[in-house]
């Protein structure tokens, strides 16, 4: 714990809270404080994880919840309810609307399980010139967060608080980046998401699914080694598969996917990503 961080109260900790800072500020490492704390004082929190990078929930080019067992229960990863939300990317860059979409909709599913106060850890995209700052922006406009949390090692983040310093809607924390924070360098990114990848794929099973069947998403991207999400009824993520072989003519693609079964897709989305299974490498 920072000592930064003693300036947080009960009050403090409730609604939606949104950390933000550039890669590597040590936001998850706030983010997984802040859900324990909540718990600490009785109430059942839910982890809403953002970056489909590096993810600390779930998948590359995935959004992740995850809610507490219970009220109280402080464990780390949440053991309780859990929902997915497919970008179909590892960077917000290009792919900003599904971005916000996804938080939206992984916020209302987090309130629908009984989430008394949610912690959205954000990805390090926070560069103007790059979105960052319309990305941060609309995020917070869209999510309506009780408090933001800022990390911050220079003035790379005044872009965005500057107008958050005088919002009545909300209160904003501003932190230092802590002098532990570790930069990690992009060989160890990509390292991470493709030990994530290899292992998630390891147990997979070739399933065919009929396209004319059910609803399919972004059919453009659909061509062998290509990342797909296996959606239900909600359209939130059941699991992912990576593109075998596929049959225009028939309507039909092979993919592969841990999931032992199909009953519950109602729809899949394609993404640009590609996965080579024999090598266990991104494309």
């Amino acid at each position: 714990m920072s000592p930064q961080w003693a300036v947080l109260d009960g009050e403090d900790l409730q609604g939606t809270i949104l950390v933000l800072g550039e890669s590597d500020t040590g936001k998850s490492t706030l983010a997984r404080y802040l859900f324990q704390e909540i718990a600490r004082r009785g109430l059942r929190p839910a982890y809403l994880d953002s970056d489909m990078g590096q993810s600390t929930l779930g998948l590359p080019a995935t959004l992740n919840l995850a809610l507490a067992r219970a009220a109280g229960d402080e464990g780390f990863p949440p053991g309780g309810p859990r929902a997915g939300f497919f970008v179909g990317a590892i960077t917000p860059k290009g792919h900003m609307l599904p971005t916000v979409v996804g938080c939206k909709r992984l916020q209302e599913k987090a309130l629908a399980l009984g989430a008394e106060a949610i912690v959205v850890d954000t990805n390090g995209l926070v560069d103007r010139a790059q979105g960052g700052k319309a990305l941060k922006e609309w995020k917070i406009e869209l999510l309506a967060p009780a408090l933001v949390i800022a990390l911050q090692r220079d003035s790379e983040m005044e872009p965005i608080l500057w107008p958050l310093r005088r919002e009545g809607r909300l209160r904003l924390l501003e932190f230092r980046v802590s002098p532990r924070a570790v930069q990690r360098s992009r060989e160890r990114r990509i390292a991470h998401r493709r030990e994530h990848l290899a292992g998630y794929f390891r147990q997979a099973r070739p399933h065919v699914l009929g396209l004319h069947r059910m609803a399919v998403y972004d059919l453009e991207h659909m061509a062998p080694g290509a990342l797909l999400a296996l959606q239900d009824a909600e359209g939130l993520c059941l699991g992912l598969g990576i593109v075998e072989d596929s049959d225009r003519l028939a309507g039909t693609v092979t993919v592969r996917s841990p999931l032992p079964g199909l009953d519950r897709v109602v729809s899949i989305r394609f993404g640009p990503v590609r996965w080579d299974l024999a090598r266990e490498i991104e494309l």
